[in-house]
């Protein structure tokens, strides 16, 4: 396993961990950026985005791709690994599956992963009916009739798109809804768009794949599709080897976005803060670097 050495490791090319990269380099630090995926974190999820400076409106997938185009063109190496462990001794010893890094700072920039509803037969109808992700996965459910569990920003949103698609699209809200209010008069004026709230999912309803589910107070629809929009839960198993104070399971840092390990900063959805935003994470990611040239 080959060992990459840099001043700073960044795991995680979001918003958070592609504005940290970028104020590195600027910087003059050294600096090595790590996803396990594609860069853009949850903004490839998101079609259309409306609340980030400089844009009255851009497909999140674009909105990535511009970030990653400007960390690339600073030469910012991105390397593509799952890191699975890290551990220190003098320094910072990151393990991937691919490669081991080395480095005298790290910033976690993980995000987080989709929250599941933990009913029988969710992962075995995983892409059998069942998504985390409308963008994704809605042209798969064209001209039929799908569901959203949530009643947040991401479930509306999500819920927009699908309208546009799908015949009828149902947004089941356990108590009301929590969306912005610009949102829910968009959705209200869709005529496909039902929304039913107070209830839940109780069950799956399949055969091979979904045919439908059954709620909590006993109404049976049909969909084809579920979306899963309830947030998401923080992505730090690699940090078990270090006694990373958390929060509800989130990072904890102070303002600089230190944490108590010396070292060891976290950025955006990883992190416990009040609002979590792709211009919040931006931030985030741009006080870590900053504060890593303060502490070096």
């Amino acid at each position: 396993m080959v060992k990459l050495m840099s001043k700073c490791i960044v795991i995680g090319a979001g918003p958070g961990g592609m504005s940290a990269a970028i104020y590195l380099k600027r910087a003059g630090i050294d600096v090595i950026l790590i996803e396990k995926m594609v860069p853009g974190g949850e903004m490839l999820k998101t079609n259309k985005i409306e609340n980030y400076l400089g844009f009255d409106s851009i497909d999140g997938g674009e909105l990535a791709l511009r970030m990653s185009s400007q960390v690339k063109d600073l030469g910012i190496e991105i390397i593509r690994d799952d890191i699975t462990d890290i551990s220190y001794d003098n320094t910072f010893i990151v393990t991937g599956l691919k490669n081991k890094y080395q480095a005298d700072y790290v910033i976690i920039a993980t995000g987080r992963v989709p929250r599941k509803l933990g009913l029988d037969m969710e992962e075995a109808l995983l892409n059998r009916g069942i998504s985390y992700c409308a963008t994704c996965d809605g042209a798969f459910y064209k001209g039929k009739e799908v569901a959203i569990v949530g009643g947040g920003d991401s479930a509306l949103t999500e819920a927009l798109y699908l309208s546009d698609i799908c015949l009828k699209v149902y947004v089941l809200v356990r108590k009301d809804l929590k969306a912005s209010d610009i949102l829910q008069n968009r959705v209200k004026n869709k005529d496909n768009i039902v929304i039913l709230k107070n209830v839940s999912v109780s069950q799956f309803i399949s055969s091979d794949s979904l045919t439908g589910v059954l709620l909590n107070d006993g109404r049976k629809l049909d969909v084809n599709g579920l979306f899963i929009a309830i947030g998401g839960t923080p992505d730090i198993s690699f940090l078990k080897n270090l006694n990373v104070d958390t929060i509800n399971g989130y990072i904890k840092t102070d303002d600089k976005m230190r944490t108590n390990i010396k070292g060891l900063y976290a950025v955006g959805d990883v992190r416990y803060k009040d609002f979590y935003q792709i211009i919040t994470a931006a931030s985030d990611g741009a006080i870590a670097a900053l504060s890593i040239r303060e502490d070096d």
